[in-house]
């Protein structure tokens, strides 16, 4: 998808130095899966524990098998 958008250079160039990207693309694409990437560990960490498991030792072995 193309897309035109006015970017601060200064933290265009400390993105792409701290990716090790070599182009603003690559820098940007970096930067959102960072971004996402985060978002998704955070909400696991908040669901940690959450919920309880009931499942007997047998019933894991059975489901670990099948797999």
């Amino acid at each position: 998808m193309r897309l035109s958008v006015t970017v601060d250079p200064n933290l265009l160039e400390t993105a792409t130095k701290l990716t090790g990207s070599h182009t603003k693309r690559e820098a940007i694409e970096r930067a959102l899966q960072a971004v996402i990437q985060d978002h998704r560990r955070a909400e696991a960490v908040r669901h940690a524990g959450a919920f309880r498991l009931t499942l007997t030792r047998a019933a894991l072995r059975r489901l670990r098998h099948r797999g």
